[in-house]
């Protein structure tokens, strides 16, 4: 994680975008029952972190599913 940390600033200090890191391990057994597929669940994080809610709408969202071995990202406009 410390070294996703360091990547993440690292990569910030080159472009206006605003990355935010996300994983679950596992899904809830609400999202189960939903039948979430990994995409349903980023798009959920991207909101529920206000990822949207960047200065100039430049945030991106890098979502991991850990038990789907899933990776999404999810940008702003």
């Amino acid at each position: 994680m410390h070294a996703i940390q360091a990547a993440i600033v690292a990569a910030e200090q080159g472009h206006a975008g605003e990355i935010r890191f996300a994983v679950e391990a596992a899904l809830s057994l609400h999202a189960l029952l939903a039948r979430a597929s990994a995409r349903d669940r980023a798009l959920e994080a991207f909101a529920r972190l206000h990822v949207w809610d960047t200065h100039d709408n430049t945030g991106v969202l890098l979502y991991l599913l850990w038990a789907d071995r899933a990776i999404e990202i999810v940008a702003d406009r």
